[in-house]
């Protein structure tokens, strides 16, 4: 009876064991959470920084740098890291074009973690240019070409309604799996704990 006490005790150790470890990696794992830019965002107005933000704190030496669609890479004047934010600055406001932003971090694990995402910055039109075309054109020209440029606001902003949607829904994903894992690990340790507690007792009575 005692040796098979003693199966029990260790199947429950083992289970133990290997509920908790990998809920322990996943934890520490660092993920991107929001970024300024957001990713396929399509800006209307040249911007000079970039802001990460993740799940977890990051480590000094993380840093972050663009590629533009001709290949050409753009390093950042400066990066801060604060916490679990990172706010990289370039010397002067981007051009015109599709960036891709390589991002490369030191983890809360102390691993390095990298990946990248990608927004766009439009043309912007020559506001003299515009006017005087405006000027030229009569009244019903006018008024079709205001309501194209209301559409096309329109769509830009359902395109980052959409984005900021994606992003809460992944993040809301991610903390309901960690509640999940969190709960089966607090149920094998209880059940862990009451099979000790019988055998201890149960020892004891005889």
């Amino acid at each position: 009876m005692f040796k098979i006490r003693e199966f029990y005790l260790f199947i429950v150790a083992v289970l133990l064991l290997f509920s908790i470890i990998p809920f322990s990696i996943a934890s520490a794992h660092s993920v991107l959470e929001k970024s300024t830019p957001t990713d396929g965002q399509q800006l209307k107005k040249s911007v000079n920084s970039i802001e990460l933000t993740f799940n977890t704190k990051i480590e000094n030496g993380s840093t972050l740098s663009l590629v533009n669609d001709s290949g050409k890479e753009i390093q950042p004047l400066s990066v801060e890291i604060t916490d679990n934010v990172l706010n990289a600055t370039f010397q002067e406001l981007l051009e015109p074009d599709t960036y891709h932003v390589n991002w490369k971090i030191i983890g809360a694990d102390g691993h390095l973690i990298e990946n990248q995402y990608s927004f766009t910055i439009k043309e912007v039109e020559d506001k003299k240019s515009e006017d005087n075309e405006i000027q030229t054109k009569d009244e019903s020209i006018e008024n079709k070409d205001l309501k194209n440029d209301e559409e096309g606001n329109g769509n830009d902003i359902n395109q980052d309604s959409e984005k900021q949607t994606s992003t809460e829904q992944q993040t809301s994903n991610d903390s309901e799996e960690s509640s999940v894992v969190s709960v089966i690990v607090i149920f094998l340790i209880t059940v862990g704990i009451l099979l000790v507690v019988w055998m201890i007792f149960g020892k004891r009575k005889k």
